[in-house]
């Protein structure tokens, strides 16, 4: 594959200097390409420094090309490049007939009848949440969000209570996000093999994340008894001809993958959905009564969510709003014609969730927070909502997350409003949609 700056054709470019496009993106993410749209349309060349231009595709057709009808003609970008230092050689991070392997061998770990098990889980983490708060106490949301997620994804993937392990896990999470971006500028590669403290501090982070993984993982292989959860399932696979599938690398870069990307992908949009509550009380409300009609006082459970298409529609609405991942990138490892579009093997193509969530020719109203669209509203275009991404490499864990969002706020938006303060809408776009310094929040019993 080209590794040299690969320009389609004809495509226009944006103006200004390689290093000013890069200097202005690296400050405002979500901004410059929301601005790159609303000046070039859907598609625009961007130069940027030591030939790592990219071409950003806003046209639900066309992502809906690269990601679904011609994916086998792309590879994943230099931001999952970056991450399989940290993540390994997992499914998220896998490429070719390697991910293919992995995805048969892992996809019935994630059938929805093994799904709909964990959500006891869900339902008893969202409770202990609940009874965690005080009426009038003031809370960082999304540290609270963060917490009961970790706990879920702990307690689904080892069968075991990690809380005493989130310092660690936090630790890994954060070093390997203040060394994130490096990887995507020019020299990135460089910049890990020098001595930088950044670096150390990351690899160090690593290696004890490392070792506290293994250790669970060697836990729940020597136990018995008690509902299988994750581990089992991927210890347990075995290949067609009768031997184990996975190493024990392997089963420690899915379940990192799990892990850490799971919780906190679900973590952040619950966080955003508490804030859009807030804004528009009719909306809180409509969802409370749908929960008083359904539950009562009853816990949730994964046979009611049918039975809850608002509570459902209420968290897509948030998925569309604030997608945890807001851009996904992929590498033509070809030459590929997509009609309107004639991509250079080489080439980069860069799709943003959030800008195309939020464009008017995808949705009626689009700045506007309204989970009805979901529910009387047309489907949007395909291509136009892909918040778990889309085809061969569309995120495994999409029900997993689906059925964690929607009984984690069946159980707490029943019990509490949660108002976060003024300053909560500020956003850190560096690896997920988070908000930057957390998101202080008062909590009030309903």
């Amino acid at each position: 594959m080209a590794t040299a700056d690969a320009r389609p054709a004809g495509l226009v470019s944006a103006p200004g200097r390689s290093w000013q496009n890069a200097v202005t993106y690296l400050r405002d993410p979500l901004g410059y390409m929301t601005s790159l749209r609303d000046r070039f349309g859907n598609t625009v060349y961007v130069p940027f420094p030591g030939g790592h231009g990219f071409v950003f595709v806003s046209e639900p057709a066309l992502i809906r090309r690269i990601l679904v009808d011609e994916s086998h003609s792309f590879v994943k970008g230099r931001a999952l490049r970056a991450a399989r230092r940290l993540l390994g050689d997992g499914l998220l991070t896998s490429e070719g007939a390697d991910h293919l392997r992995r995805r048969r061998l892992i996809q019935p770990v994630f059938h929805r009848t093994l799904i709909e098990r964990y959500g006891e889980a869900m339902v008893g983490a969202a409770e202990r949440t609940a009874q965690r708060w005080r009426d009038g106490a003031t809370v960082d949301a999304n540290a609270e969000m963060t917490r009961l997620a970790l706990e879920i994804v702990g307690r689904t993937i080892f069968d075991a209570d990690v809380e005493s392990e989130a310092p660690e896990i936090h630790r890994v999470l954060d070093a390997g996000m203040r060394v994130f971006h490096r990887f995507l500028l020019p020299g990135g590669e460089l910049m890990w093999r020098l001595p930088l403290p950044a670096t150390r501090r990351f690899v160090g982070a690593r290696s004890d994340f490392d070792a506290m993984v293994y250790r669970l993982i060697r836990e729940r292989a020597g136990a018995s008894g008690g509902a299988p959860d994750l581990i089992d399932h991927l210890l347990a696979i075995r290949s067609p001809e009768g031997g184990r599938a996975l190493s024990d690398e392997e089963v420690r870069d899915e379940a990192v993958t799990l892990l850490l990307a799971g919780h906190e992908t679900t973590a952040q949009a619950l966080t955003w959905t508490w804030l859009l509550l807030a804004e528009h009380p009719a909306a809180a409300k409509q969802l409370c009564q749908e929960l008083e009609s359904v539950l009562g006082d009853r816990p949730a459970t994964p046979a009611d969510v049918p039975a809850l298409p608002y509570t459902e529609a209420v968290f897509r609405e948030a998925l569309r709003l604030y997608p945890p991942v807001w851009a996904l990138a992929r590498i033509a490892s070809q030459d590929v014609d997509l009609g309107e579009l004639a991509l250079p093997a080489g080439s980069t193509a860069i799709m943003s969730q959030w800008v195309v969530h939020r464009d008017a020719s995808n949705f009626a109203e689009p700045q506007r927070f309204r989970p009805e669209r979901w529910i009387d509203g047309p489907a949007p275009a395909q291509g136009a909502y892909f918040p778990f991404g889309g085809g061969a490499r569309l995120c495994i864990g999409e029900r997993f997350a689906m059925l964690e969002g929607v009984l984690v706020l069946a159980t707490l938006a029943r019990r509490w409003d949660v108002r976060p303060l003024d300053r909560a809408r500020r956003i850190d776009a560096r690896f997920t949609l988070r908000p930057r310094g957390g998101m202080p929040a008062h909590v009030r019993a309903i």
